[in-house]
């Protein structure tokens, strides 16, 4: 086995050797901000699944809320699980219903709103609501508009209003691995308005590159967007619908972004890019469209999985202010890299809570860290 990755390995090296050669073009290189000196946390507890003695799957745990004095994520496996804040029980799991094909929710997003009802997004482009045990699916695919406008991944959500606003990270097409379409840098992403009141589906913005998570700004009036392919939070004023970059060349692809209690907000980002022990392929390819376009075809999909499953770098956690500015930098590669992508980022109680997508935990920071 190990020979026969090695080998792999050398005949990956050599096609990019050639392909640099021959699609190497007149690119301009992009200038790398880099990050500041990290803080390494101390005291991390981390919610897995042998601390719930396999009691339901968390994997997939990267939607979080507080919702009635608990917190609430959803599971790999279609469950919504409310768990104790403090000792970490569960105190209830609520499947969530299928999709017209029988598939499993897995929920990607979710909000709570007074504290008395749940809003969450599935990858099935669905929007739901939860109250009182009752599941209610205010968009599903059965919904005219949705059909109309091809949604491929419903990532976050946000309440403003009568308002729900969700990030599409990219247009319907089951021709394409969702990797390809990472290093493709696609812009096939948007961000969609429902309205509460009428059922009315609007398109807020378009041409974004796998928006992510969606956060209000404090100054209630724009909306800001992780777009997790370029590596930027995006602003979007939602009364003239005009976006542009609110915080440019961040430390990695930005997952989710939420407010803090102490104003500001926390982002979570699902991997680092050119640190000291890391090369970034997305990087590298980002000055060399020709190159790009050859490693993204559908026959170096293979490749591109064995990088990520090799490569793939560790997480990381950052607080900006209300402008942009960074404050606070968290990264450990002994502890947390082994989670491989930090998403949803909730803070409550003193507390901050951080989702992962697939290794079935959730990290727990405490005041003293924050």
């Amino acid at each position: 086995m190990v020979r026969l990755v090695s080998a792999i390995l050398a005949i990956l090296a050599v096609l990019l050797a050639i392909a640099v050669v021959i699609f190497y073009g007149d690119e301009t290189e992009i200038q790398i901000k880099l990050p500041p000196p990290a803080i390494v946390p101390d005291h991390v507890t981390i919610i897995d699944q042998a601390m719930l003695k396999d009691t339901v799957n968390i994997k997939g745990g990267e939607s979080i809320a507080s919702y009635r004095g608990l917190l609430v994520t959803g599971s790999l496996d279609g469950h919504l699980v409310a768990f104790d804040k403090d000792d970490f029980s569960i105190q209830w799991s609520v499947p969530c219903p299928p999709n017209s094909h029988g598939t499993p929710c897995r929920i990607l997003g979710i909000r709570s709103v007074d504290d008395d009802i749940l809003y969450g997004v599935d990858e099935h482009c669905r929007l739901f609501r939860y109250k009182n045990g009752q599941w209610t699916w205010l968009l599903d695919e059965n919904n005219a508009a949705l059909k109309e406008l091809k949604p491929g991944l419903f990532n976050d959500l946000v309440i403003v209003e009568n308002m729900v606003y969700i990030t599409d990270s990219f247009q319907y097409n089951p021709t394409k691995h969702p990797l390809q379409r990472f290093f493709s840098f696609e812009n096939s992403g948007r961000i969609l308005g429902f309205n509460l009141e009428n059922g009315e589906v609007t398109t807020m913005a378009d041409g974004l590159y796998l928006p992510n998570g969606i956060e209000l700004h404090f100054d209630n009036q724009s909306l800001l967007v992780a777009e997790c392919l370029m590596y930027r939070i995006s602003r979007l004023d939602i009364a003239t619908r005009k976006i542009q970059p609110f915080q440019t060349q961040t430390f990695g692809a930005v997952d989710n972004i939420r407010r803090s209690i102490d104003g500001g907000y926390w982002v979570g980002i699902a991997a680092t890019r050119l640190t000291s022990s890391y090369w970034s392929l997305p990087d590298f390819l980002a000055v060399h469209p020709k190159l790009r376009s050859v490693l993204t075809n559908k026959a170096f999909l293979p490749l591109l999985l064995l990088y990520h499953g090799i490569f793939g770098s560790g997480p990381a956690l950052y607080r900006m202010d209300e402008g942009g500015y960074t404050q606070k930098l968290m990264l450990d590669d002994n502890k947390l890299t082994k989670a491989m992508a930090f998403s949803q980022v909730h803070q409550s109680d003193r507390k901050l809570f951080v989702g992962t997508p697939f290794a079935g935990k959730i990290f727990v920071f405490p005041n003293d860290e924050l």
